[in-house]
């Protein structure tokens, strides 16, 4: 959120030239649409990636990855961890200063990739991805519980 955050700085600078150009000594409707249009830049460009940043939910399950989105309307996704192909993340310079990436999973579902954008030490994320997948395949080539298969249901076998 920098970035947004530096474009709304610039926004208020610019509008405050602006303003002190176009008001002088007194502040008419120049002076009011110059604030309401840095208002609405405002609101465009920082409130709603913030809005929409914060209501990003990565979430990493012993049996699933979920996406979840939106803040009015809300979106979900979910690949199951047997169903995960491939994982890679992206991290240009600045988000590796900023210490966040992309990551994208490539699935054996329908939907085929899905793609975490913003997503705080992404390397450390993608490795606990594989670890669960890992974790996952063992468990099902193990096979269910402890204590091996449940039990068999049909006739007595003599």
């Amino acid at each position: 959120m920098v970035s947004e955050f530096v474009i709304l700085c610039v926004i208020w600078a610019v509008a405050g030239v602006l303003v002190w150009m176009v008001s002088g000594a007194e502040w008419g409707t120049a002076t009011y649409v110059v604030l309401g249009a840095a208002g609405i830049a405002s609101v465009w460009f920082w409130l709603i990636p913030l809005l929409k940043w914060r209501s990003q939910m990565y979430i990493l399950t012993t049996k699933r990855i979920y996406k979840r989105t939106g803040f009015l309307t809300k979106a979900s996704r979910a690949i199951p961890l047997l169903r995960v192909n491939d994982v890679s993340f992206k991290a240009t310079l600045w988000e590796r200063i900023m210490r966040y990436g992309t990551i994208s999973i490539q699935s054996a579902s329908e939907q085929g990739k899905m793609t975490m954008r913003h997503v705080p030490k992404p390397e450390w994320f993608k490795s606990e991805i594989y670890r669960a997948v890992d974790e996952e395949q063992s468990r099902q080539q193990m096979g269910p519980g402890p204590m091996g298969p449940g039990p068999q249901w049909g006739p007595p076998q003599h």
